[in-house]
């Protein structure tokens, strides 16, 4: 956003609570791997500086790979289109990219591990805490940008005595993060690939660095069975992950150490009526719409933010409380649509991935996506590689969906349902089963008592 503002011709003071990241390492500071979409790398190139993300920092992204308790792998493509990837990047790494070219901006001046304490919101002007030296520094401005995170102290300032509608919903599951490193120079997973070991109640993901390493999120419930709470003693938590992502374990080598020493964070939603007051203070990002992060938009809703905010002050230059009106109507009904999406797709991975039915569903949308082209582009296409804002993805999506029913797409979803039902019955049955074959085989005489595989051709 201070990039944008100051392109603009504006003058921008960031105030930072922790250290400069470019020079220290914070501890606790969150690693999760971003994934930038259509929508962030739109942002982006307005800027000009898509290219040089894409090349510096970012991993290719085609498909995600679904690995089940038995081993065995499902890709499922991020689209039917060669430009329809995702792309993973280390948050820090694009923070420190985003304050080296913020630091180079005429006008964007930069202060870091000053806290923000009090706000006056009808002059904007507020009180900063420098955490070196204890020094209070009053800021006065002509507008505040709140992007201060979920936790956002200029939300709670802007609000205070105001007729405010907010909720913080926390999920019932905590996360930690782990290393997954290659042995050898060797890694098995594909490193272009979102990773994901669905068990139902519980999951991992992984998102790729460039270093062939992987970024990996263990989620389990907050409490009760298979839970942080229930794993206490190392051989109980080697024992869990390799009974339930076995082929992860041998290229996490500081499991144990990670588990123990690493907190369980939670997974917050936010929603609130009110993202600005005035022409002084306006909210943008998770200050105004955290969202969980399993559709992997929150950042790129983030930086769309910035694109309408930049819009709206342009459109309204000489008066800003109608720009802030604007953006708020502009913005809060798709974002709000956006948090029930994230909450519902966490669903999915953790669970409902595995389900022939949603499988098949998923199946029959890349064919009509790939017959049709964009005129059938699913849900998760028009959120992911689109710009199309999100209640209009939702509102299309439902529209293509009833229209698929009456043309017979239940029917097809049921067939392919029922022909993957009948395949894995024989293979269970098959790889069951053994017969003994005498007589004589084909190159090799006679072969006795020789146990066979039973009947693996005819099914095929």
């Amino acid at each position: 956003m201070a990039i944008f503002l100051a392109r603009r011709g504006c003058e921008v003071e960031v105030y930072e609570a922790r250290p400069d990241l470019r020079y220290t390492t914070v501890g606790g500071h969150r690693s999760i791997n971003l994934t930038i979409a259509t929508r962030g790398l739109d942002a982006l190139r307005r800027v000009g500086l898509d290219g040089q993300v894409l090349d510096k920092l970012c991993t290719v992204l085609h498909s995600r790979v679904v690995h089940d308790r038995n081993g065995r792998l499902r890709n499922i493509p991020y689209g039917v289109r060669s430009h329809e990837v995702l792309h993973a990047v280390s948050r820090t790494e694009l923070l420190k990219f985003l304050l080296d070219v913020a630091a180079t901006e005429p006008g964007v001046r930069l202060h870091f591990q000053h806290r923000c304490v009090e706000l006056d919101k009808a002059s904007a002007t507020t009180l900063f805490l420098d955490q070196r030296t204890g020094e209070r520094r009053t800021v006065s401005a002509d507008l505040v940008i709140g992007a201060d995170g979920v936790y956002s102290v200029i939300r709670g300032r802007m609000q205070r005595r105001e007729p405010v509608d907010f909720s913080q919903h926390f999920v019932p599951w905590r996360y930690k993060e782990f290393t997954i490193r290659p042995v050898d120079g060797e890694i098995s997973l594909d490193t272009h690939a979102l990773h994901v070991w669905p068990r139902g109640d519980f999951m991992m993901f992984a998102l790729p660095n460039r270093d062939l390493s992987f970024n990996g999120v263990c989620v389990l419930p907050a409490h009760g069975p298979n839970s942080f709470d229930e794993l206490t003693e190392p051989d109980e938590v080697r024992a869990f992950f390799e009974a339930h992502f076995a082929d992860a374990v041998p290229y996490m080598p500081r499991l144990i150490a990670e588990f123990f020493d690493r907190p369980a964070n939670g997974f917050p939603t936010i929603r609130t009526s009110s993202w600005h007051h005035g022409a002084t203070v306006v909210l943008i990002g998770d200050a105004c719409h955290g969202v969980v992060p399993f559709y992997g938009q929150g950042m790129n809703a983030a930086f769309e933010d910035c694109v309408v905010l930049d819009e709206c002050l342009a459109e309204h230059w000489r008066d800003w409380g109608a720009a802030l009106r604007q953006y708020e109507h502009r913005r809060r009904v798709h974002t709000d649509v956006l948090a029930d999406l994230s909450i519902a797709n966490f669903t999915e991975l953790r669970a409902g991935v595995m389900r022939p039915s949603i499988a098949a569903r998923k199946q029959v949308l890349r064919i009509v996506h790939r017959v049709f082209g964009d005129r059938a582009a699913p849900l998760y296409s028009l959120v992911s590689h689109s710009t199309t804002p999100y209640a209009d993805c939702v509102r299309v999506a439902r529209g293509r969906e009833r229209i698929g029913r009456l043309l017979g797409a239940d029917v097809l979803v049921a067939a392919i349902v029922a022909q993957a039902t009948v395949r894995q019955a024989i293979r269970t049955r098959v790889a069951a089963s053994t017969v003994r074959v005498r007589g004589k085989v084909r190159g090799k005489g006679r072969g006795k008592g020789r146990t066979r595989p039973a009947l693996r051709r005819w099914w095929r």
